[in-house]
């Protein structure tokens, strides 16, 4: 449990709730739950909560859970996020807590889990009252990216008032026992789309008398690359991926129709924007000048993660002041996605990254598990967040 270069003894969470946390996050590792199908894990939870004396919070037709450790003004809180739900994948590790079904933690929900449950039973344990409560959000459905929605819908951050709200993931890149803070963008917008092309069929040995979509559907794919290239600033981020293309069901017959799916990220909000336009336009234009129509469905998802200036700004300062310096770094952004962007839009925070090595795998991999020798390093983050955050007070 203690990653190298530790002293246990100086980091003041006790051994046994390390134990109790590492424990925890196995069996919900060994028992993954989909998004919105938690029901395991918020039993489990709440139990963990109740049994530290943590005021607890449910949301009718939610598995959502809050709990609240209170503060002398009952009228504020800062708060602390960690998601619970799971991937559709079969896991391949081998570890004897491994999930047996089609479902996997291969993102290491369940260690942000049983992090947050760590920083609850210490706080429970230590029961020093701050200015004002402290709040813990388990939240379901990240992996869907509407669950931070759904909690904020749900008056998550209110009753009391959050006032500044942080979450963690950990991160197989970064070294065990780092802790990466972003003073900006931090992961990516994620929008995805469908394009239908629609032509007109007909023999294989006789193009010309038809609309052929997969050539459109093509030419598409190749012009829309050129919404990066050309497009967008090659100082900003961009991706338009094709993740599908479904056309025909035979060597000889020009189908009627081309399906193409992908997705598109971006880590601002401009040119997310501009992506979406060009995409429109080119898929409209492309295919009319070939004769075809395009019929396009843009489904909108999760912003772009951005962090609060001065709540990084703290956020790093904390991290210093628990790690030193040499442990707190600033990595680049990651074009993946995260539904925690929902929280910001409603008051300040900071989302941060949590090293785990790279000895587990990667994320979402079928091998990866997160490294239990991290959940020190989480739990003591978040308590010099609220150290620096309330200066101790």
């Amino acid at each position: 449990m203690k990653a190298e270069g530790t002293d246990m003894a100086s980091t003041g969470i006790a051994e046994d709730i390390l134990k109790d946390c590492a424990a925890i996050r196995r069996r919900i590792h060994r028992e993954p739950e989909l998004s919105n199908q938690e029901h395991r894990t918020r039993e489990l939870i709440l139990s963990e909560l109740k049994a530290a004396g943590i005021e607890i919070r449910t949301f009718p037709g939610s598995t959502a859970v809050a709990g609240l450790w209170p503060g002398r003004d009952r009228t504020r809180s800062i708060a602390f996020r960690a998601d619970m739900d799971a991937l559709p994948l079969e896991e391949t590790s081998g570890l004897p807590w491994a999930s047996k079904s089609q479902v996997m933690h291969a993102c290491g929900h369940d260690g942000h889990t049983g992090i947050l449950l760590g920083l609850a039973k210490h706080l429970a344990r230590e029961g020093k009252a701050y200015a004002v409560d402290i709040k813990f959000l388990f939240q379901p459905a990240e992996e869907a990216g509407n669950g931070a929605k759904q909690m904020v819908l749900d008056g998550a951050l209110e009753s009391p008032k959050v006032e500044a709200v942080f979450g963690l993931h950990g991160w197989p890149d970064l070294p065990l026992g780092t802790v990466g803070v972003h003073g900006g963008a931090v992961m990516a917008s994620v929008d995805n789309f469908e394009i239908a092309v629609i032509g007109r069929g007909g023999h294989g040995a006789q193009p010309h008398s038809t609309l052929d979509p997969i050539f459109a559907a093509s030419q598409l794919v190749v012009a829309a690359q050129s919404l990066v290239s050309r497009s967008t600033d090659p100082l900003d981020s961009a991706v338009v991926t094709f993740g599908q293309i479904q056309a025909g069901r035979t060597f000889n017959v020009i189908p009627e129709e081309c399906l193409l799916r992908g997705t598109v990220r971006s880590h601002s909000p401009a040119v997310r924007e501009r992506l979406r336009t060009g995409l429109e336009n080119l898929s409209r234009n492309v295919c009319a000048a070939l004769g075809l129509e395009a019929r396009l469905e843009w489904v909108e998802g999760c912003p772009a993660t951005l962090n609060d200036p001065e709540m990084a700004a703290l956020a790093r300062r904390a991290a210093v002041r628990a790690f030193g310096a040499a442990r707190c770094v600033e990595p680049r952004p990651s074009m993946a996605g995260e539904d925690f962007p929902f929280f910001l839009e409603n008051c300040p925070g900071a989302y941060l990254w949590l090293g785990l090595g790279n000895a587990r795998g990667s994320l979402h991999n079928p091998r990866f598990d997160f490294n239990d020798e991290a959940l020190e390093t989480g739990i003591r983050l978040f308590l010099s967040i609220i150290e620096e955050k309330l200066g101790g007070a």
